[in-house]
């Protein structure tokens, strides 16, 4: 693994998931939750743009790969190092994001999706109306109020501004 798969390898471990890509749906995962984790302030040097299930990194993609490659070989390079712990703050205050298993993919692509929108100037302010739409547009289906309740998660951890 080279030190960016590390970092990608310690932030999953920080956000207490398991390292996995069997499915679609842990791909997934994995995408949404490094964004957050980037977006929360652990810097790890991913580039996302949007695609169909929100923010998508092909480069976080490729490195997903590999790294699966070396952990299903027994070799597991991230042992031996360690996140600094202003990141393994960072990490442990967005573990109350992650919601369990069974809702954890719908949950992870609307909150990275919300805070991608917003960050990137995609809607005016924060219009919970406007994110709506948007997403709409984008064949997601997710509610007014689930809007509205990422939206404060978001902020209540840190991930926007109040």
């Amino acid at each position: 693994m080279d030190r960016q798969q590390i970092g990608v390898k310690l932030a999953v471990d920080g956000l207490g998931l398991q390292f996995k890509i069997d499915t679609f749906e842990d791909r997934l995962i994995l995408q949404k939750a490094i964004y957050l984790a980037q977006a929360g302030g652990v810097h790890l040097g991913y580039y996302y743009h949007w695609y169909l299930y929100g923010p998508y990194s092909p480069s976080l993609t490729r490195d997903e790969y590999a790294i699966a490659d070396e952990l299903t070989q027994d070799m597991d390079d991230s042992k031996s190092w360690k996140l600094d712990a202003e990141s393994l703050s960072r990490l442990k205050r967005l573990q109350g994001l992650i919601p369990q298993r069974q809702k954890r993919r719908r949950k992870l692509e609307l909150l990275a999706s919300v805070h991608f929108l917003v960050d990137r100037n995609q809607i005016r302010g924060r219009d919970i109306d406007q994110i709506t739409d948007t997403l709409n547009r984008y064949n997601k289906d997710f509610s007014r109020d689930e809007v509205q309740n990422a939206l404060e998660e978001l902020v209540g951890h840190g991930l926007l501004p109040a």
